[in-house]
């Protein structure tokens, strides 16, 4: 027990974890501030030997390290304001130089990658000790006692935290100025370029193992998505859309440094002239060229813009693209802006944009393709492999036939066994180097149409993203108003570096895959299990029902709209034709429309009886209820049908009311009209009535009129 309690293994396994433990934990923080003050101190070594070498210095040494720090969170993606004296304002200086950018960032990555593959050393080893006694019961041994190992990510999150230690104290001393780093943009990207960095890293030392397990978010959030989306985000598909995706960008980017290189040489007079006139001594052309070689990146990303077909803008509206250029204004002497076309040139750069989409595409296409070419390759070797086999098993049982034809003519029955065993061919061994047959089962290699697809796709996707980032990063503002955008726009060169890499590399991937497979058998198709037979046949007759109920509702839709859209317009279109009615009726022209009614008699109220209908046939003498206009002209008949067409004439007017019957004019035509029939037989002299003598009868009645 003594022996135990002076010499314990528990307590002295804690102290070398435990000192490990912190020591690994320390030198990761100690890596991430030196790789950030290895950055600071290369700017500021750069900057102070270009402030040394100027003849005519015009600010002091503090000016010039505080322009180290600027740069550095230049570097980072953060934006910097420049305090103009004459009016007092801001300008924002957002352009990030891409090459300044591979300083810091691969310091951070050679950081991490240290910190990653190294195992931690204690800083005293163990020395050497007789061996222990068996190891102590399990009450003497906590969990709680052992110290673990630190993982990556918490390695990683130390080094994290030296190195934005480093940027919080550059970010104190650079917040003031002439030229000042905008807080805001720097505590927003440094931490994201950072932790971008430091998961490359991890993702080439470790792999996949480095981010498992997940953050519990991260993986909540994963598990929330469709299988299928998931299932293609692993595996084979992630890795070749990777690589196909890396192969486009990269050749994106050699077209676009292709174009920058004969831009620069089709217009060397003009870049030549400005690189001279903008400086007369030897240290200010050393800075330029600095200069130009820190932006020539830059320049690599706006020629990638100008040959997917946006371009990019130098300011005040303008836009140099190959499908468009307007004017551009007037731009400071400057070595790589003297190679921007003319507004409105034609030239060999022009036609040489067709081929960048072109190349990208084709570029795509094969590298998704290429686990369809692996696959033809391994089939048609297995298969020659197994065609060796064969042929060479059917010669060893001819030669086995043979000898036992030849040995049992001479030795008889015991050397025919013998040429029996001889005919079985040999079975192959592992040694003998021959590829065994492909098997066909086996569906671990096959790449069908829709994975080169989904692949060609995801790598178009990350394509798209990429140049969008670069080109977000390559353009920035530059002052206000006019230079408030200068360079690509991102989301325009992300959009067309999509659409070129998705119209060309999905069809060229799913054509490169059919010429690769050509003449290779597609393997069979694993039998599937009862319960996996019983899901797809419910799953399709689920897409059936649920198709059938679509259609169905989208019919029954359309008839509900048709039936309400007719509704709608006779409910619309009802008073309308009231009102064309009424204005029919009322309108003096309504006989073009309809027959007019023949015309009844006026009824009169003049007694019990009503007077017959006067005779159209001409009496010769007077009568009560018969007025004298008969005898002249006979009145038309009442029943007079109207003519059967289009337009029917005007109906004849009606006869005027007749006179009175005991009117002088009335009496006169009567007695004229008496003596002409008479034949002379009356007098000429007409009858005068006596005043006192009435007319006999109804005088009311036999007035037209009424009365009495």
């Amino acid at each position: 027990m003594s022996q135990l309690t002076d010499r314990g293994p528990t307590l002295s396994s804690r102290g070398r974890a435990s000192t490990q433990r912190s020591s690994a934990l320390g030198t990761a923080f100690l890596g991430g501030v030196l790789a950030a003050g290895l950055g600071l101190g290369a700017f500021a070594v750069a900057v102070l030997l270009l402030w040394v070498a100027s003849p005519y210095p015009d600010s002091e040494p503090s000016r010039a390290l505080h322009l180290a720090a600027d740069l550095w969170f230049l570097a980072h993606g953060s934006d910097l304001v420049r305090a103009v004296a004459a009016s007092g304002g801001a300008s924002p200086v957002a352009v990030t130089p891409l090459l300044l950018m591979a300083l810091p960032l691969w310091l951070l990555y050679r950081s991490a990658r240290h910190i990653l593959e190294c195992p931690p050393q204690s800083a005293h080893p163990p020395r050497p000790h007789p061996p222990e006694p068996a190891a102590p019961s399990p009450s003497l041994l906590h969990p709680e006692d052992i110290d673990p190992e630190p993982t990556p990510r918490l390695l990683l999150g130390w080094l994290l935290a030296g190195y934005l230690t480093v940027a919080v104290a550059a970010l104190l001393y650079a917040s003031a100025g002439p030229l000042y780093v905008e807080p805001l943009s720097a505590l927003l990207y440094v931490p994201l370029v950072a932790v971008a960095t430091l998961a490359v890293a991890a993702w080439r030392s470790l792999g996949p193992a480095a981010f498992v397990p997940l953050p519990e978010p991260v993986q909540e959030a994963l598990d929330r998505l469709p299988d299928g989306l998931r299932a293609s985000l692993e595996g084979r598909r992630l890795a070749a859309a990777v690589r196909a995706g890396t192969a486009a960008v990269l050749v994106l980017l050699l077209c676009g440094a292709l174009l920058v290189l004969l831009a620069l040489g089709w217009h060397a007079p003009a870049v030549r002239s400005e690189f001279l006139a903008l400086t007369h001594d030897w240290a200010g052309r050393c800075t330029v060229l600095l200069l130009s070689l820190v932006l020539l990146p830059n320049t690599v990303v706006w020629g990638l813009a100008y040959g997917l077909g946006p371009g990019f803008t130098l300011g005040a509206g303008s836009t140099v693209g190959p499908l468009a250029a307007a004017g551009h204004p007037d731009l400071p002497p400057f070595p790589l802006l003297g190679m921007v076309p003319e507004a409105g040139s034609t030239g060999p750069l022009y036609w040489l944009t067709a081929a960048v989409p072109l190349a990208v595409g084709v570029a795509l296409a094969r590298y998704a393709a290429l686990p369809a070419k692996a696959y033809a390759t391994a089939s048609r070797a297995g298969t020659r492999a197994g065609d060796g086999n064969e042929i060479g098993a059917g010669t060893g049982a001819g030669t086995g036939v043979g000898t036992g034809v030849g040995a049992g003519t001479g030795a008889g029955a015991g050397t025919g066994a013998g040429a029996e065993t001889d005919a079985t061919p040999p079975a192959p061994t592992p040694d003998s180097g021959r590829t065994a047959p492909p098997d066909w089962t086996d569906w671990t290699g096959w790449t069908g149409w829709r994975e080169t697809a989904a692949a060609a796709g995801l790598a178009a996707l990350g394509c798209a993203v990429l140049t969008a980032l670069l080109a977000g990063l390559a353009g920035g503002a530059l002052g206000n108003a006019a230079l408030a955008a200068f360079g690509p726009s991102w989301w325009q060169t992300g959009l067309a570096a999509l659409g070129w890499t998705a119209l060309i590399g999905v069809p060229g991937a799913l054509v490169a895959r059919a010429w690769w497979l050509r003449g290779v058998p597609r393997p069979p198709k694993p039998v599937r299990k009862p319960r996996e037979k019983l899901r797809k046949r419910l799953w399709r007759g689920v897409k059936r029902l649920t198709l059938a109920v679509l259609r169905a509702a989208g019919r029954w839709a359309w008839a509900a709209c048709r039936f309400s859209w007719t509704a709608l317009r006779r409910t619309a279109t009802r008073p309308r034709r009231r009102a064309h009615r009424r204005t029919a009726h009322r309108s003096p022209r309504r006989f073009l429309r309809r027959p007019a009614r023949p015309a009844r008699p006026a009824r009169h109220r003049a007694g019990p009886t009503a007077p017959p209908s006067p005779s159209p046939t001409t009496s010769l003498g007077p009568s009560p209820t018969t007025p004298s206009t008969t005898l002249l002209s006979p009145s038309p008949s009442p029943s007079v049908n109207p003519p059967s067409g289009p337009l029917t004439p005007p109906p004849t007017p009606l006869a005027p009311p007749p006179a009175p019957w005991h009117d002088a004019s009335t009496r006169r035509a009567r007695w004229s009209a008496l003596r002409v029939s008479s034949g002379g037989l009356m007098t000429d002299f007409e009858p005068v009535a006596p005043p006192h003598e009435e007319p006999p009868g109804n005088t009311s009645a036999a007035d037209p009129e009424g009365g009495g």
